[in-house]
């Protein structure tokens, strides 16, 4: 299995000619098929598909992990490259708008483009249930609420009409990739916690270790306490790696590579990862 960074929030110290910016999109390769993650937030994921000399037209499926932009915010340059692949989201309520209030009062959206999701309805696949979508592929919707969620971030709602309340994320899933040597979790942000989407993961597929989890895991806001005990248990479930950036955050990932040591490497842009 070969992982792909297409874009990331941090620059790749060795390729300058990779952009970056504030989201993820990785591309898979495994056992003859060609899988995505997420978008981005713009088509910056698709000029360094080009320069990585990565072909979007070879994706057979994408899973967007969930309905922020910077995770979706590219799907449209994609549709427009790709025109085989079919598009996965978790289902969520319609009447919905995901928006961001921000300290200075603020507000706005950070949903997805809604006249896509509307115009190429027929590339989209909404999601109730746990489910492999294509061999060693799997979306899981059923993630567990036994570790806290981060709550340090509390600019994220969601609005309908007049009614504004803190964002469930029941529209984020995990991307699971079964390898010859384990299993390999995909994150997007983690907002219902990497400690639930990994044991969300151990209920689906029970019979296989966890190799790899890669991905942001939304510790920006949290406290050092906080952070140190999400690293403990991951340190004590002996994950053999833990890659992790995005929306994890600079001073999160000390604490955590402090706890983990070798086994926690930090992401950037052009990152491919093999197992």
């Amino acid at each position: 299995m070969k992982i792909t960074t297409l874009i990331e929030d941090h620059q790749n110290p060795s390729r300058k000619d990779l952009v970056s910016e504030h989201g993820l999109s990785f591309i898979i390769e495994m056992d003859g098929q060609v899988l995505m993650s997420d978008v981005g937030q713009s088509g910056k994921f698709a000029e360094n598909a080009d320069t990585l000399g990565v072909d979007l037209s070879s994706v057979e499926a994408l899973a967007i992990s969930h309905r922020h932009y910077d995770h979706g915010g590219g799907l449209r340059k994609f549709i427009k490259v790709n025109h085989k692949a079919e598009v996965y989201l978790r289902s969520c309520p319609s009447d919905f708008d995901f928006i961001a209030h921000d300290p200075d009062g603020s507000v706005h959206y950070i949903g997805l483009d809604k006249g896509l999701l509307r115009d190429y309805h027929h590339r989209l696949t909404y999601l109730t249930e746990n489910e492999r979508v294509v061999t060693g592929f799997h979306l899981l919707t059923d993630i567990p609420a036994i570790y806290p969620k981060p709550n340090g971030d509390q600019r994220l709602k969601m609005r309908a009409g007049t009614l504004v309340e803190p964002d469930t994320f029941e529209h984020e899933m995990v991307m699971v990739f079964e390898g010859d040597q384990g299993l390999v979790i995909l994150t997007g942000c983690a907002h219902n916690g990497v400690l639930n989407m990994i044991e969300a993961t151990r209920r689906a597929l029970p019979e296989k270790p966890i190799l790899a989890v890669i991905g942001g895991f939304h510790l920006h806001h949290e406290d050092m306490v906080t952070v140190k005990t999400i690293g403990k248990l991951l340190h004590s479930w002996e994950i053999p790696h833990i890659i992790t950036g995005h929306c994890t955050g600079d001073d999160a990932i000390e604490i955590l590579a402090n706890i983990l040591g070798d086994r926690l490497t930090p992401l950037h842009t052009g990152m491919i990862m093999e197992f």
